[in-house]
């Protein structure tokens, strides 16, 4: 890996994968500048912080231009969504526009453009499609901002001086507060209310799901690749896939997170965790207090639709990491340890007992 140090724009800092190579960047270095609405909570040392409305293209232009940044990369991971995924593409598309164009007004050298997306590229929350999804696949038929900013980024590139990637995760799994897509969190909650209601740790999800190949992406695993994309030569103007070396089902694992939290494991009882997790909001702070944890917030931990939308899938996810790989990247992470790794940092941060 290139280790030039750089001037690092990221864009959604706030959230799990704004923060996650914001973290690593700093450690190596670089100057990172994070925008967000509001400012990263826990705070990130050595981060400089723009509030700013990435929908608002003077006011993002005026924020930058008051920092005085010559940025050289620009790492996107912003999203705001919306029910209509016509808007939704429309609106993160000029988002994205908006903070390349404002940065470039304030004098940045840019070098490079890296850009977030997923498996949605594949349509992978619509139904089943192509297993193992390639990274030259059709796209999915549903509207989606992950192509118009691709396309955006392919024809605007040469034009104005800089090379741009993508990358596709899938379910990240890793340590995070008030993200709503994080699986793992949906777990952990589940698995506490079951220890703490007496009952073994079943699976909430469908019996098709339950038994179906998925796969995850470990947050370090991401930032490991955004990292690799942006300063490999070899990465540029292309989009990659980025999930764990393996793949898994839920049942083989179920075990094994049975485990960790002392409970017995136990087989599929559907039931909606969006109901379940509201009705735990007031005994969930009861046993924060009682176990002295900390974030009595049920909402800020886990996303109960989010959680039963992603166990009632019926199809496989499985994608290629044939390109990535052809291409020199060689992080390997295995799905079992980024599960059960990042339940501990659940524990370690007192989040759950």
């Amino acid at each position: 890996m290139v280790e030039d140090k750089g001037v690092a724009l990221i864009a959604g800092v706030s959230g799990i994968v704004g923060r996650g190579i914001a973290t690593r960047l700093l450690v190596q270095g670089w100057r990172v500048i994070g925008l967000s609405r509001t400012p990263p909570k826990p705070a990130i040392d050595g981060l400089e912080h723009v509030a700013a409305d990435l929908t608002d293209a003077e006011g993002l232009k005026a924020a930058l231009a008051r920092l005085g940044a010559a940025v050289t990369h620009i790492f996107y991971a912003g999203r705001a969504p919306d029910p209509d995924p016509e808007v939704e593409a429309a609106r993160n598309t000029a988002m994205l526009v908006n903070t390349v164009e404002a940065a470039q007004a304030a004098g940045a050298r840019l070098v490079h453009v890296h850009s977030v997306h997923g498996t949605k590229w594949y349509g992978s929350h619509v139904g089943p499609f192509k297993t193992p999804a390639e990274e030259d696949d059709p796209r999915c038929a549903v509207p989606n901002f992950y192509f118009d900013q691709q396309d955006w980024l392919e024809a605007e590139g040469p034009k104005r001086g800089f090379s741009w990637s993508t990358t596709r995760p899938h379910l990240l799994i890793g340590f995070s507060l008030g993200y709503p897509h994080n699986i793992l969190s949906v777990v952990a909650v589940h698995a506490v209310l079951c220890r703490e209601q007496g009952r073994p740790l079943t699976f909430p999800g469908t019996q098709s799901h339950f038994d179906r190949v998925s796969q995850v992406t470990d947050i370090d695993l991401l930032v490991d690749a955004m990292q690799w994309c942006a300063t490999s030569p070899s990465a540029a103007n292309q989009p990659f896939n980025v999930i764990n070396a393996d793949y898994f089902r839920w049942k083989e694992v179920w075990p094994d997170i049975a485990a960790f939290f002392e409970l017995e494991p136990a087989g599929v009882q559907t039931e909606s965790l969006t109901d379940a997790f509201a009705a735990a909001a007031g005994p969930w702070r009861e046993m924060v207090a009682r176990e002295g944890l900390s974030e009595p917030d049920i909402g800020r931990i886990a996303n109960g639709p989010y959680g039963d939308a992603t166990f009632a899938a019926t199809w496989d996810d499985m994608s290629s990491t044939v390109k990535i790989r052809r291409a020199g990247f060689d992080r390997v992470y295995a799905s079992r340890d980024s599960l059960l790794g990042a339940l501990a940092a659940y524990r370690r941060h007192r989040v759950i007992p």
